[in-house]
């Protein structure tokens, strides 16, 4: 994939590559620089993507470019009616469009987005690997934390999930499986067939959930092959808006209410109900935005069972449709602005 602005070639060694390398550079590292079609000394390395493929680029600008052509492709795909359930396999599948080119599957195989892409989770597996992640030193607060603010900005979308993922898995323990289909202790199934695609997918969009929690190892997965985003005084001061306009919440106001205020006032750049939504459950899963009825998962990994039992005390003022700990916040609860600065240290966020 190639224009006069940027290409993208397979790599070998990562270990010494830098972003912001011009090729140049990358020649004194390793003697020699990657066979390309189109050679410019000023191309930088801006991207390394899960393929292991080099991202080339004179103009910065244009992987914002890149990343909404991917967005498009994807949507081509998974547009609902494409969808159909495969009996033989037990599986939901995708047709590829005739709209969708060669050249556009090729884009998506690089980023590691390549359509139908299955895999078998496994309970015990799938637990033993999203532990293991720990263990990763790029796995870190202050990374998601970045993450997050571009995501809350309008800049990356893909974002926002990260630090939700994050919170899943911070005090979460190996245990045995619990329950049926899916675990009472973990929510992870016990056995299932999934389009890995398919669950990065609604991430693309700029959706984040505090559910599904299968989806959230193969979203940490390819998040930490993204470089950890440069947080600007412009991005933190979106941020501080969005928490302050929280703040000035009146006692009676609801999740409800308060996406309603935000989208009013257009504090949330391209986003919609259900993203709105999302940003404001992260929030409360940090503790940020309060409430009585459970544990937010920055403090403490709450069981299935024990986010069911605690569902079941919130009163018909709040709307069912939106779960815990969000669905539990009113505005009487306010603002945890110690938490919130605990979290998003501003001397490493823009400040």
């Amino acid at each position: 994939m190639m224009n006069k602005n940027f290409e993208i070639v397979p790599y070998v060694s990562v270990g010494e590559i830098q972003f912001g390398m011009t090729i140049e550079q990358l020649k004194k590292v390793f003697g020699s620089v990657p066979e390309m079609e189109y050679y410019d000394p000023v191309m930088k390395v801006t991207k390394l993507t899960p393929k292991r493929y080099l991202l080339f680029l004179t103009d910065p600008t244009e992987t914002n470019d890149m990343d909404k052509k991917i967005y498009s492709i994807l949507k081509k795909i998974y547009f609902h009616e494409n969808g159909f359930y495969n009996l033989s396999l037990d599986r939901h599948e995708h047709k590829v469009p005739t709209a969708v080119t060669q050249a556009d599957l090729k884009l998506l195989e690089i980023n590691g987005l390549k359509p139908n892409n299955f895999e078998t989770f496994e309970h015990d597996n799938t637990l033993g690997r999203l532990l293991k992640l720990r263990e990763n030193k790029k796995l870190t607060l202050d990374f998601v934390t970045a993450m997050f603010i571009k995501g809350v900005t309008g800049e990356l979308p893909r974002a926002r999930q990260t630090l939700m993922s994050y919170l899943y898995l911070k005090h979460l323990c190996k245990h045995d499986f619990v329950g049926k289909a899916n675990c009472e202790i973990c929510g992870l199934p016990k056995v299932k067939t999934e389009d890995k695609t398919h669950q990065l997918y609604t991430y693309y969009l700029g959706h984040s959930w505090n559910e599904t929690p299968l989806n959230f190892l193969t979203e940490l997965e390819e998040a930490l092959t993204f470089e950890k985003p440069e947080i600007t005084k412009s991005d933190r001061k979106k941020l501080d808006e969005l928490v302050e306009f929280i703040s000035n919440a009146d006692d009676k106001e609801t999740p409800g209410k308060l996406e309603k205020r935000i989208a009013s006032e257009k504090i949330l750049e391209q986003t919609d109900k259900y993203k709105r939504y999302g940003i404001l459950q992260t929030l409360a899963e940090c503790g940020i935005l309060p409430n009585k009825f459970i544990s937010p998962k920055y403090e403490k990994f709450s069981s299935i069972k024990e986010l069911w039992e605690a569902s079941k005390k919130l009163t018909t003022s709040h709307r069912s449709d939106i779960i815990l700990p969000l669905g539990g916040w009113k505005g009487e609860n306010g603002v945890n602005t110690e938490r919130f600065n605990e979290i998003f240290n501003a001397k490493t966020h823009g400040e």
